[in-house]
């Protein structure tokens, strides 16, 4: 079909659209395959007195009288078609190393035969959907196509929901009108994504052969029409047996922004502007803030190295060696290995506070926590 000859009949479906038949029509397109059939009966007179009736043959037929003529026929041809959408009115939240957070999109055969379809996905960096714009990288490898049923062959769970137990990644066989839900999984989400991070991604379903596991494309006809065989025309949007949607995850998580400062407390001369020098006690505070709006970070804890040439101070906070504040607990003992089991501990020549000491943090909120050492 050219492409003035489709754009001809679009325009004419649209303007029967208009009058209400072909929305009615559309779910009941005739199967490809179906032998269309007729007989035309022309009735004459000569000189007044009627004649013996005859019938309509491809031929062309003579001889007058009730079965002497033969029906024309034409196979009618395979119109594929086909529709993907996505089912979201929003994206779906999930976070850094979740496992399983999914996207579910419908494959549609609004064609008129049973059709395969094989399934691809891309990711859309940049482009915008439900206001957010694509700003990071889920990565291919770590999202996997699941096919929800196959009506046709009806090997997998059907309930359009993911449940787990889908495995097929193509859709084998579509019948004509029947919609399928096709999920993509995120199998582990990359705990580099941060939270206002936003990952688009594209499914597209191109028309295959049925029974074929989506592997033989189905290829358009070319040429002139031949009544006695089932022509194939694209007749989707693009009029390439091709269609996709997108949907969106968006990452939620704690948004820590960790801050360590040091001040210079004293001197040993009195100073009142203390210098670090040998024998001056710094004190460092390491502040921990979560920007996020929505999402809490949860066990908090800290490792911190003693740095080389200073040595850690012990009970400098109501005589305990570390001060939290906004933590589970305003100070604890920096002990050899947490002998104590308070959370705090040095081993190795680092200082841990652990998150039984800092706890939570929840959205908008700040821990400081702060010990001192001497300039050796």
């Amino acid at each position: 079909m050219s492409t003035r000859m489709s754009h001809r009949l679009r325009a004419a479906l649209a303007a029967l659209a208009a009058l209400g038949w072909w929305t009615s029509a559309n779910a009941q397109l005739t199967p490809a395959g179906t032998s269309i059939e007729s007989l035309a009966t022309v009735s004459y007179s000569v000189g007044g007195q009627a004649q013996e009736e005859i019938e309509s043959s491809p031929t062309g037929n003579t001889t007058p009288g009730a079965g002497a003529g033969a029906t024309t026929e034409f196979l009618v041809d395979n119109r594929v078609d086909l529709t993907v959408a996505e089912l979201s009115v929003s994206a779906t939240v999930t976070a850094p190393g979740a496992v399983g957070a999914v996207l579910a999109f419908t494959v549609t055969n609004s064609g008129n035969a049973r059709q395969g379809y094989q399934l691809t996905i891309s990711e859309e960096i940049g482009t915008l959907l439900f206001g957010n714009t694509d700003n990071a990288n889920m990565g291919l490898a770590n999202l996997v196509i699941r096919v929800d049923e196959d009506p046709s062959d009806g090997d997998a769970t059907g309930n359009g929901t993911y449940d787990g137990t889908e495995t097929a990644a193509a859709i084998d066989a579509l019948n004509p009108d029947a919609t399928i839900t096709v999920f993509v999984v995120a199998t582990a989400v990359p705990l580099t994504l941060i939270n206002g991070n936003f990952v688009n991604v594209r499914l597209q379903a191109q028309t295959a052969e049925a029974d074929t596991g989506g592997a033989t494309l189905t290829v358009e006809s070319a040429g002139v029409n031949d009544p006695t065989t089932i022509e194939i025309v694209f007749a989707d949007d693009g009029e390439d047996a091709l269609e996709g949607a997108a949907d969106q995850f968006a990452i939620q998580s704690a948004a820590l922004t960790v801050t360590k400062a040091q001040s210079v407390l004293d001197d040993g001369f009195g100073s009142g502007s203390p210098r670090a020098i040998p024998g001056a006690t710094v004190e460092y505070s390491i502040t921990i803030e979560n920007l996020s709006t929505t999402t809490g970070a949860d066990d908090v804890s800290i490792s911190d190295a003693v740095p080389a040439n200073t040595t850690f101070v012990a009970a400098q906070y109501a005589g305990e060696d570390v001060g939290i504040t906004g933590g589970a607990s305003p100070t604890c003992t920096a002990d050899a290995s947490d002998g104590d089991g308070d959370g705090c501990g040095i081993a190795g020549g680092a200082l841990t506070v652990g998150s039984g000491v800092i706890g939570n943090i929840a959205a908008g909120a700040t821990v400081m926590v702060q010990f001192r050492v001497l300039i050796d």
